[in-house]
């Protein structure tokens, strides 16, 4: 055992090498070498799946923001999904042209639309860098310390291998908290176009009465084209730049997958927490998931309320609507999940057995015996304060005119502080630009007739925490009106008085390095002080917190490999996975089997004319069973979307689904309902992924569509 844990605790690579299949699936490009492919299905050789030192089917794979997406042809054409590419279509379309409703065809080149403010990233390479991460975390028993230190390793390290990689993004992800840290070095494509965004009816079939559901019938697929400049470099949108040319691009195959075929995805997973603690757990069951979703609820029915008063809002709120709905449906369904697997119990009883373990070994004792415990009470004080710190973490992010007063206000205390006339022109020189940049992108989101009552039912709220959560600005605004309850008006007057979103005056006020902006005297600047003041001190305390659990939970992963004679894979962070099983129907319920796909007829039977619309093409070519050669052979009719057990999460929205040659034969978009609560736990089961099918995808493309250009740029012959 002696020789297991010091073998252990002297890892400082990233993964397992193991030799099969685990429940933790999202595996990094390093671990490809260590699993049995070829016994699982896979008949492409593996060096053509991987190649480090050469091009492989990594190559076509692109991060599409905070989604996946994949090359389909040589000219940079790339596929992802609609609610992707839903925010680049709302951004140009109007009540005159309604891309949101009816789609969006470039016909030629010229006619592709730019998605303004969408950068792609293709990973080039990585490297484990954790030496230099921690380089002198050893010689600080503070915590806060230590948290600077990695910072500062990070920083130097980043500056490095970005100033000599003048091409590329180089970034350093954090795989296991406070212990294993990989470089990750990206090509960066910044002028996207798009291409074909579906009709809405197609690409969002059933909205969000059929979010998370199975089964499912929606379209959720969209085209994009990367541009670079003529020399090849990244660039914004020019009319000089030229189609990307990737290294590899994606065949499809037209017959897509059957029942129990073998599949896999790779794609750029956002975030799971399986290898956090069971207090971890408890936090988010009890705490974090119900407040975010209760609170996007709230702004959902306020935005819908407010949307019936004219079409340019319905288009201004729809995709914040989209989005919200999609976290607040997901959080309830991991809500669920933990119910329904008792999955905080499971981790609660794993980590006694665990403690029994290491207390009954002398060595494990001395070094991991207090891991545990000091987690479990460092998250009782977490727990303890979960109500007022969830409030000020979603305070700001719900008013964004507030939020751009408390960066005036948190620049301003900074540049007061300095003494020495030359620091401040200095300060003012390099920070009014980056405040500049805080206002453009806070602009566009300030809107006072959903934020001011938002920000109340939000005070509001706040007045029944117990008095160890007192949030003192709160009080404070209170008493301002006595005798008398906070009313909105009272949130317009504060809102009534601000010129923090004259466009006009807050471009001049941050056209120069001056202070100008910081002699604004404005009532919201005041209110944002106060909660900023609260904020910053509680900071503090957060960091100081937050520096104990990375040391700790270092020696966590190291105890629970010894406890469980193996490592792990780390969870998903928006790095490059892979992920492989079969499509596969299952049972969500008892006596409930839902089969793996769903088809053409499936969607005109649900048709209703209000979430379930249809276009009347879609109807006549489905009276005529015009499917051509993408009928599915088992089933008669054509595919829309298919099942399978795979380890996916937020994030691999878009990746592609790949049949065992390496075709494109699915886009993944969504799970099933009982796979919500993947982020904490996958487990074969209940885990299934929703994709495309890419028959129905090649389909809307020749029959409805009329997009053959874009078949005939993919090489597909129908």
């Amino acid at each position: 055992m002696r020789k297991l844990l010091l073998s252990l605790v002297a890892v400082t690579t990233m993964f397992l090498l193991s030799s099969h299949k685990t429940d933790e699936g999202m595996f990094p490009l390093s671990e490809l070498k260590n699993i049995k492919l070829k016994k699982a299905g896979l008949k492409m050789k593996p060096i053509a799946l991987y190649n480090p030192n050469g091009v492989s089917l990594i190559d076509a794979i692109v991060r599409v923001g905070g989604c996946t997406g994949s090359f389909v042809s040589n000219d940079g054409l790339l596929v992802t999904n609609h609610h992707c590419a839903f925010g680049f279509v709302q951004a140009i379309s109007t009540v005159q042209n309604n891309f949101i409703k009816n789609g969006f065809l470039a016909k030629t080149r010229m006619e592709e639309s730019p998605a303004k403010g969408l950068v792609c990233k293709i990973t080039s390479s990585y490297a484990d860098v954790s030496a230099q991460v921690l380089m002198g975390t050893q010689s600080t028993n503070d915590p806060a310390e230590r948290i600077k230190i990695i910072a500062g390793n990070i920083k130097t390290v980043s500056d490095s291998e970005n100033k000599n990689n003048p091409g590329l993004l180089c970034e350093i992800s954090e795989m296991f908290t406070g212990r294993t840290y990989v470089l990750f070095r990206y090509k960066l494509l910044k002028d996207v176009r798009l291409v074909y965004v579906p009709a809405r009816s197609i690409g969002e079939y059933g909205g969000e009465r059929d979010n998370w559901v199975w089964p499912r019938h929606s379209g959720d697929f969209a085209f994009l084209r990367a541009y670079v400049a003529p020399d090849g470099s990244a660039a914004e949108y020019n009319e000089n730049n030229i189609p990307f040319k990737p290294a590899k691009y994606l065949k499809v195959n037209v017959k897509g997958v059957n029942d129990n075929d073998f599949v896999f995805v790779l794609g750029y997973p956002g975030r799971t927490y399986r290898n956090q603690p069971a207090a971890f757990y408890k936090y988010h069951e009890e705490y974090m998931l119900k407040y975010v979703s209760d609170l996007y609820d709230w702004q959902i029915n306020k935005m819908e309320e407010l949307g019936q008063e004219s079409d340019s809002l319905q288009i201004k709120y729809s995709g914040k609507i989209k989005s919200l709905a999609n976290t607040t449906k997901n959080f309830k369904g991991k809500l669920q999940g933990f119910r329904r697997v008792g999955l905080t119990a499971k981790k609660v009883e794993e980590e006694t057995q665990m403690q029994n373990f290491i207390n009954a070994n002398p060595g494990l004792k001395s070094q991991y015996g207090n891991v545990i415990p000091e987690i479990n009470k460092l998250y009782e004080e977490i727990i303890k304060f979960a109500p007022r710190n969830l409030f000020y973490d979603y305070l700001y992010n719900a008013t964004p005119t507030l939020q751009f007063a408390a960066a005036v206000n948190n620049y301003k205390q900074v540049y007061d502080e300095i003494i020495n006339p030359e620091d401040k022109t200095r300060f003012l020189k390099n920070q009014i630009p980056k405040l500049k940049t805080t206002f453009h992108r806070l602009y566009g989101q300030m809107d006072p007739s959903l934020e001011k009552p938002c920000l109340l039912k939000m005070l509001k709220d706040a007045t029944a925490f117990d008095p160890a959560n007192e949030v003192v600005s709160v009080t404070a605004f209170y008493k301002q009106y006595p005798g008398s309850a906070l009313r909105q008006e009272h949130i317009d007057e504060l809102y009534s008085k601000t010129k923090l979103n004259d466009v006009k005056l807050m471009l001049k006020l941050l056209s120069d390095s001056s202070d100008a902006i910081f002699n604004l005297q404005d009532g919201l600047i005041d209110f944002a002080a106060g909660f900023n003041t609260e904020i910053n001190r509680y900071d503090e305390i957060d960091r100081i917190r937050e520096g104990k659990l990375s040391s700790l939970l270092a020696g966590y992963t190291d105890a629970k490999s010894a406890f469980k004679q193996k490592q792990f894979i780390p969870d998903a962070n928006a790095t490059l996975r892979f992920t492989y099983g079969r499509v596969r129907g299952y049972y969500p319920n008892d006596a409930e089997w839902n089969n793996p796909f769903t088809t053409l007829k499936g969607v005109i039977e649900k048709e209703d004319g209000k979430d379930y619309e249809l276009l009347q093409v879609i109807k006549d070519l489905y009276a005529m069973k015009d499917y051509g050669i993408l009928i599915h052979p088992d089933l008669n009719e054509l595919p829309v979307n298919f099942l399978y057990n795979l380890d996916t999460t937020g994030g691999n929205s878009g990746s592609p689904v790949l049949d065992a040659w390496g075709n494109l034969v699915g886009i993944n978009f969504d799970r099933a309902y009982t796979a919500t609560i993947n982020d904490y736990a996958w487990n074969e089961s209940y885990s299934r992924s929703v994709a495309v099918d890419i028959r129905y995808v090649l389909w809307v493309l020749q029959k409805v569509a009329k997009a053959q250009h874009v078949l005939d740029e993919m090489g597909v012959k129908l």
